[in-house]
């Protein structure tokens, strides 16, 4: 009896030969993510000084 040996394709050569599209677009989006949440920190840094400001003066004893 004659024995055939065939190797078997373990992996999808189409996206093997998409590494460098893939890689791209998970760093793109990646960068898209950061620029989002970059841009949200003025509006907070901004909250945060007037909730600081209003409450130093929140915090003055009353004076008559």
């Amino acid at each position: 009896m004659k024995v055939l040996n065939q190797s078997i394709q373990l992996s999808n050569v189409a996206s093997d030969e998409r590494i460098v599209k893939s890689g791209a677009l998970m760093f793109f989006r990646a960068l898209r993510t950061v620029a989002d949440y970059v841009s949200e920190i003025p509006e907070a840094a901004t909250q945060a000084a007037s909730d600081i400001a209003e409450a130093w003066e929140q915090s003055r004893p009353n004076v008559r």
